[in-house]
């Protein structure tokens, strides 16, 4: 795919991009929110514009020297670059971001959320709507999240709006001086200029240095034995600036620079000059023949590999069970048969709806569109079965939005194409339930139907998920004030990544309710930074599942 890479200027936006183009993706432009510039008052002595000015933070985006990225990107890079001043400031600071309400996009009314036009991710939209308008040839956007939830779900949520692909090749790819390593290894060359980390990280001794200086001496590692610091500064210790990459044209050179600290021990480095300089043997494709940096991450922290935990495993063969070869059905058509879902009700609000089926109930036709037709006829009877048996549960307190794990089973997977586009309307894309979808052949399921449904139901976990409302009764409000675990958490990536499969539909990898029952979606043998099928057969496919997992 052909991408823009949004860059910061620190060392996890330039490897997020060197990564991508070892994936195959093509570099075409490169976007960067620069900071809004303070409005200087007369009134005002020059040191406390400067205080000011360095006060200005983002929840979202580095601003450290964001002065030399014109510098970085056009000279030393040499793609075109695309800057937006950011007018907006983090008002929505919920964990999950969403723009439905006010775009009147929403496919579930319930997850809809007013979405501010003030906030600083609104910027972010509209940067990326001018690059993608400039190059319709774009379809994919690097970001260099590592463990960010809230950075990358409001990159996923601004690229579901655009029809981009968001990738994250670094996100939670594996321990973070792992990764770190491999940077450095892969010819990262940066410097730290901003520093937030006392007693740890000092702006007069430790602004300028040079990362490689900073890891190889063991400093990070000795920070992160006292301190519990972020290796690669996830926590907000420190931010850096990339002087050279493998994919650089030209280095960087910093020619004056002034280090600004404040009394709270926080620092920032600012480049009053720089430029771009040529490099002895030009650009550097040694880092393109190396391992997989999965594969290498996991070199370097130990971990074995599955092929060597399962040598010796024997796996046999699966058997399927017999089937009706004919796939018939005496049943005449059009039949319709009420049949009510079993439901059972568990403490703590949870309960668990089994054996949702359509009352219609037809013979099979030979022709395959009527038959998927007459699959979505049977889909949307039982999501109206559904939605009557949720306002029924709890004293009518449920919604889909607190189903939490959905088994689909479907008589033929052709069929599910037609049916993903009703079941997203009714769970939504935010926050929706891990999902486990299989095909189970035809005339398999009861009276010859063709879609069954069981699920799941957390009392309150989509409103607990949410911003608090007045709209959240006493169950809502009691679980919130639970010092001990969460109620419910969802892990929803749909970033690219060489973490795990993306989710390509209306489903979350995990739903966790509790602090400790986890439901994960079906896994196939997927492997994630292609989302392609692995070569090797079944058993192939088998490890990669259990490694996805």
């Amino acid at each position: 795919m052909k991408f823009v890479a949004l860059v910061s200027g620190g060392k996890d936006s330039f490897y997020s991009v060197l990564e991508a183009i070892r994936q195959g993706h093509e570099l075409v432009a490169c976007g960067h929110l620069a900071p809004r510039r303070p409005v200087r008052s007369s009134t005002v002595d020059s040191r406390a514009d400067e205080k000011e000015e360095e006060e200005e933070e983002s929840y979202m985006y580095q601003t450290a020297a964001s002065e030399t990225i014109p510098t970085l990107v056009e000279d030393c890079l040499g793609v075109p670059l695309f800057i937006r001043e950011c007018q907006g400031r983090s008002k929505d600071t919920s964990l999950v971001y969403d723009h439905a309400a006010t775009s009147g996009d929403s496919a579930n009314e319930e997850d809809a959320a007013p979405a501010d036009p003030d906030d600083e991710v609104e910027d972010l939209y509209l940067l990326l709507k001018s690059i993608k308008t400039a190059h319709p040839e774009i379809t994919a956007v690097t970001s260099g999240a590592i463990l960010s939830t809230y950075q990358r779900t409001r990159i996923e949520s601004v690229c579901s709006r655009l029809a981009l692909t968001p990738l994250s090749y670094l996100w939670r790819i594996g321990p973070q001086r792992s990764l770190l390593q491999c940077m450095l290894e892969d010819g990262i060359d940066a410097v730290l200029v901003k520093v937030a980390s006392p007693p740890g990280l000092i702006p007069q001794r430790h602004l300028n240095k040079t990362l490689a200086e900073l890891f190889y001496s063991g400093h990070f590692d000795r920070l992160k034995e006292r301190f519990d610091f972020h290796i690669c500064g996830e926590g907000g210790e420190y931010e850096t600036l990339v002087l050279d990459a493998p994919i650089f044209k030209k280095r960087l050179v910093l020619d004056e620079v002034q280090i600004i600290d404040t009394d709270d021990g926080v620092g920032i480095l600012r480049v009053n000059k720089c430029h771009a300089e040529a490099k002895d043997g030009g650009i550097d494709d040694l880092w393109r023949s190396k391992d997989p940096l999965h594969d290498r991450v996991r070199e370097i922290d130990g971990e074995s590999t599955y092929d060597e935990e399962i040598e010796g495993t024997k796996l046999t063969e699966p058997t399927l069970p017999p089937s009706d070869e004919t796939g018939s059905c005496s049943m005449p058509p059009f039949v319709r048969i009420r049949h009510l879902p079993r439901v059972k009700v568990l403490r703590g609000g949870l309960a668990h709806v089994s054996e949702i089926l359509s009352s219609l109930v037809s013979a099979p036709s030979p022709d395959e569109d009527t038959e998927a037709n007459l699959a979505v006829e049977e889909a949307l009877d039982v999501f109206s079965t559904l939605r009557a048996t949720l306002s029924n549960l709890f004293g009518g307190s449920a919604a889909s939005q607190d189903v939490v794990y959905v088994h689909l089973y479907l008589s033929n997977i052709s069929h599910f194409a037609k049916i993903n586009k009703h079941y997203s309307s009714f769970f939504g894309t935010i926050l929706p339930p891990s999902r486990s979808c299989v095909s189970v052949g035809t005339g398999m399921l009861p009276g010859g139907r063709r879609v069954m449904l069981d699920c799941m139901v957390q009392r309150g976990s989509g409103r607990y998920m949410r911003p608090a409302s007045v709209a959240d009764d006493e169950f809502v409000k009691e679980a919130r004030a639970n010092p001990h675990h969460a109620l419910r958490s969802t892990l929803h990536v749909q970033s690219m990544s060489h973490w795990a499969p993306v989710c390509v539909g209306p489903y979350s990898q995990a739903n966790t309710i509790r602090g400790g029952i986890t439901f994960l979606a079906g896994q196939i043998g997927l492997d994630p930074p292609t989302m392609t099928l692995i070569e090797g057969g079944w058993k192939a496919q088998l490890k990669q599942s259990w490694t996805n997992a």
